[in-house]
C-alpha cells in the first residue's frame, strides 16, 4: 500500500487551511514559541567569503536530522517509515486538496534561519555592508516546507498536470504572501516592486536524491524567508548592475540556438552554454521584467509547470540511462536584479578538487546534452 498522509490526520496539525488567512504575526509568534524549532535554532551569524562572496550560515543542531541521508548507499527508500505519512509533522499552514491527495505547506523542524530576540544595527544593502572586525552578520528568518503532495511516492515528475499547478500555485500564493506581509519583521531587507514595498528574500530550492541533499524521499519543497541574500540572488543583481540588462535577457539574446530544448511560448527550456555538469537545465521567462513567480500570469504559471515536470522527467530518464541514482535539485532564481528562472542541476557527476577552485571539467558538451534531452521531452 501507498504511504501518504491521510487529511484527517492532517486535520490535527493545522493551524488554517490557507496561510493567506492567518495573521502574519500569529504565524511568527507560532515559529518562535516553537519548542522543537528552538531546540534545532541555528546560530543567527552569517559569515562571508571575501574571496567569492560565498555566505555561510551556521547551525550545527542540522548534524542531528535522524533521516540525513549521506550517499546513495544510504539513501532513503521509498518502503521505509515516512515521518511525514505517519503524521509526524510540525504545524500545517497551508492546505489544498488535489485530485489525488493534497499539497501542505508546514516548518522545518531543522532550520536554517529563526526570528532572533534583537535585530542588530547593521547595513542591510549588500553593497554598503562593512564587516570590519569580522564577527558576521545577523541571519534571521524562518524556514517552511511544501510537500507537493501527501502521497509519498507522488512528486512533480510523476503527479497530475492539474495537481502539479496546484503545488505550483500554492509556492507562488505563498511567496508573496512572505514578501508582502505586513508587519516589521524584515524591516531592514526591503526593496521595491512596482513600487510596492517587498520585505525580506525568498529562497526556494528543491533536493531529490540522497546525492542531492535529500533527506526525505518524500518529495518537498524548502522555503527560506531570511534578510539573507543568496550569493547567487546577489550575483543576479551585480549583473543586472555590471550590464544595465538581466541575466535572463543576456542569455535568452546570447545562448546558441542549438542548446534550446523546448519553447513552450512564453517559457523556454535551455542548456546553458556554460553548462558545468551534463544535462544542467534552465527554464526562463520570456517576460523578463518579471522577477518572482507571483507575478507570472496564468498561462505562464502553466507552462512553467510543464516545463518543471518535463525537465525532471527528462533528467529522472537520462540519469537511469546513465546508471546513476536520480539526483538533482531545483533551484528558483528570483528577487531583486533577477529575470525569474529557475535552474535543474542534476548529480550527474561528483565534485571534485578542481571543481572546488573554480574550475570544473564537465564529462559531456552542451549540444550533446541539448540532443539527449530534446529527444527524451515530447515536442
Amino acid at each position: 500500500m501507498t504511504q501518504q498522509l491521510k487529511l484527517q490526520d492532517a486535520k490535527k496539525l493545522m493551524l488554517s487551511f490557507d496561510i493567506g488567512k492567518l495573521d502574519f504575526a500569529k504565524i511568527i509568534d507560532n515559529i518562535n514559541n516553537d519548542k522543537l524549532l528552538k531546540q534545532f535554532s541555528p546560530d543567527g551569524i552569517c559569515q562571508i567569503d571575501p574571496r567569492n562572496g560565498n555566505l555561510v550560515i551556521y547551525n550545527s543542531s542540522r548534524a542531528k536530522r535522524i533521516h540525513t541521508t549521506v550517499d546513495n548507499s544510504q539513501a532513503v527508500k521509498d518502503d521505509m517509515p515516512c515521518p511525514i505519512c505517519e503524521g509526524k509533522s510540525s504545524d500545517i499552514f497551508d492546505l489544498v486538496e488535489q485530485s489525488e491527495g493534497f499539497t501542505f505547506i508546514n516548518k522545518n523542524i531543522y532550520p536554517i534561519f529563526h526570528p532572533i530576540d534583537e535585530i542588530p544595527n547593521e547595513e542591510a544593502d549588500y553593497f554598503s555592508h562593512q564587516d570590519l572586525e569580522h564577527k558576521g552578520r545577523a541571519s534571521y528568518g524562518f524556514h517552511l516546507l511544501q510537500w507537493t503532495s501527501s502521497i509519498h511516492n507522488k512528486d512533480w515528475h510523476n503527479m497530475p498536470f492539474a495537481d502539479a499547478l496546484i503545488s505550483f500555485k500554492q509556492l507562488a500564493k505563498l511567496e508573496e504572501i512572505l514578501l508582502y506581509q505586513p508587519t516589521n519583521f524584515m524591516s531592514r531587507s526591503v526593496t521595491k516592486i512596482d513600487q510596492q514595498v517587498v520585505s525580506g528574500y525568498i529562497s526556494i530550492i528543491k533536493n531529490y536524491g540522497a546525492a542531492a541533499g535529500a533527506s526525505l524521499s518524500h518529495g518537498h519543497q524548502q522555503i527560506a524567508y531570511s534578510n539573507i541574500l543568496p550569493q547567487r540572488f546577489f550575483n543576479n543583481l551585480r549583473f543586472r548592475k555590471r550590464h544595465n540588462k538581466s541575466f535572463s535577457l543576456f542569455m535568452l539574446e546570447e545562448n546558441p540556438s542549438e542548446l534550446l530544448v523546448k519553447d513552450y511560448g512564453d517559457v523556454v527550456l535551455i542548456v546553458p552554454y556554460f553548462m558545468k555538469r551534463p544535462l544542467d537545465m534552465l527554464l526562463m521567462v520570456k517576460d523578463t521584467n518579471k522577477r518572482y513567480l507571483h507575478q507570472l500570469s496564468v498561462h505562464e504559471k502553466q507552462q512553467v509547470t510543464q516545463g518543471i515536470q518535463e525537465a525532471i522527467r527528462a533528467i529522472i530518464a537520462l540519469m537511469e540511462n546513465m546508471k546513476l541514482q536520480p539526483a538533482y535539485n531545483m533551484i528558483i532564481n528570483n528577487g531583486p536584479g533577477c529575470g525569474l528562472y529557475l535552474e535543474f542541476l542534476p548529480q550527474t557527476q561528483k565534485m571534485g578538487g578542481y571543481e572546488q577552485i573554480g574550475l570544473f571539467v564537465c564529462q559531456a558538451n552542451a549540444a550533446d546534452s541539448a540532443k539527449q534531452l530534446r529527444e527524451q521531452i515530447p515536442s
